[in-house]
């Protein structure tokens, strides 16, 4: 049976409602808006449905639609476009696409390990972001030119552009807010696998928990842990670098906010890294769970379209490992110093510093999400 894109999703401001479109246009960072946007707290520190589930509840819209369906569109064509938010109990909230506006107000953003400037999107968004979470808060806008010349300052708080994590890929490769990579691809039989495992008053459970941008249909289940690069169409290609662990975002339902177990509970079940056997290969995946795959585009520019030809050019051997294994990763290296650390301790001073560490996990947990 052969493979073919069975969706496109599009999702503006992070961990908000997605856009499902006909044609995703491929910019330095993903699908072109995908990611742009970003709500953080007074800190400066995104906030996402981890903190509060009701963001799902944020509709997300695009005017005019063809900046997303035309490849060849300009954005200065369509001056009065506008990225459209609405939430109950709110009014509408426009926010203008014009790309000037990322020269605007910057303000320091964090999101996961990388600290940089974003563009504010101004007070009136401020204000209307701060009633619906309840707590002060700010839109901001990705301010890097994705593209352009000039090197990509990992870890520099002056700088706008957002590195993918270069242990996975090639340096340079650029990512605006998403969790980590600028491209998630799922497979369809992979969710009716998933949705078959799940108790009964469970499921089943729709795709847009994990918030894929390509859908693929045609293949078995799960086939996608042996898919390494895909050519989609006559004009994209992507590869295929890291299994995405999934997090508390999956367990809450997008159309009510509500949280629940699942499918984080069956996950850990039948797709563990320890029960697929490549925590083996990458210790730290033993206690994560996946579900779709992280990508990269190969080359710039392009599209993908809904129906889109879908073909594996490159099969995987073996699990994915990251690309750097001359030098331990973090959290390899982590694990290693609490190894040596441990052995000349006591089993009543191990179990000191276990309950420590859980406490001081609990408190920046808890001071994160302020």
């Amino acid at each position: 049976m052969s493979l073919s894109v069975a969706s496109l999703h599009v999702y503006p401001v992070k961990s908000c409602g997605g856009v499902t479109v006909e044609q995703g246009v491929i910019t330095p960072t993903g699908f072109r808006y995908d990611r742009n946007w970003v709500v953080i707290n007074e800190k400066g520190r995104f906030v996402t449905q981890r903190q509060k589930p009701e963001m799902a509840l944020v509709s997300v819209s695009l005017q005019p639609q063809a900046l997303l369906e035309d490849a060849s569109a300009e954005e200065g064509q369509y001056p009065d476009a506008t990225l459209v938010l609405q939430a109950p109990g709110m009014p509408t909230l426009q926010v203008p696409l014009n790309p000037g506006r990322r020269q605007g107000p910057s303000t320091k953003v964090t999101v996961w390990e990388w600290t940089g400037l974003g563009a504010d999107e101004g007070a009136e968004a401020a204000a209307w972001w701060s009633q619906y979470l309840g707590h002060e808060a700010r839109l901001v806008r990705y301010a890097g030119e994705p593209g352009q010349p000039g090197e990509i300052k990992a870890g520099k708080e002056d700088s706008t552009r957002r590195q993918v994590d270069p242990e996975w890929t090639e340096a340079g490769e650029e990512t605006a807010f998403s969790d980590g990579f600028p491209f998630l691809v799922a497979n369809e039989a992979s969710l009716t696998d998933l949705n078959a495992h799940l108790p009964p008053d469970e499921g089943p459970l729709k795709l847009n928990r994990f918030r894929p941008n390509v859908v693929v249909a045609g293949a078995p289940a799960w086939a996608e842990d042996g898919w390494l690069r895909l050519r989609l169409g006559a004009s994209a290609t992507l590869h295929l670098v890291k299994p995405c662990d999934r997090c508390a975002v999956t367990t809450t339902e997008q159309e009510t906010g509500v949280v629940g177990y699942e499918p984080l509970r069956t996950l850990r079940v039948v797709r563990s890294g320890k029960v697929l056997g490549w925590s083996e290969a990458v210790p730290r995946f033993k206690g994560a769970v996946f579900f779709a795959w992280n990508a990269v585009s190969e080359g710039p520019g392009g599209s993908i379209r809904r129906g889109d030809e879908v073909e594996v050019v490159q099969a995987r051997e073996g699990p994915a490992v990251p690309q750097k294994v001359d030098q331990p990763a973090p959290a390899q290296a982590q694990a290693q110093a609490q190894r040596e650390l441990g052995a000349g301790l006591t089993t009543l001073q191990k179990v000191a510093l276990l309950l420590a560490a859980i406490l001081v996990r609990y408190l920046f947990q808890y001071y994160a999400a302020k």
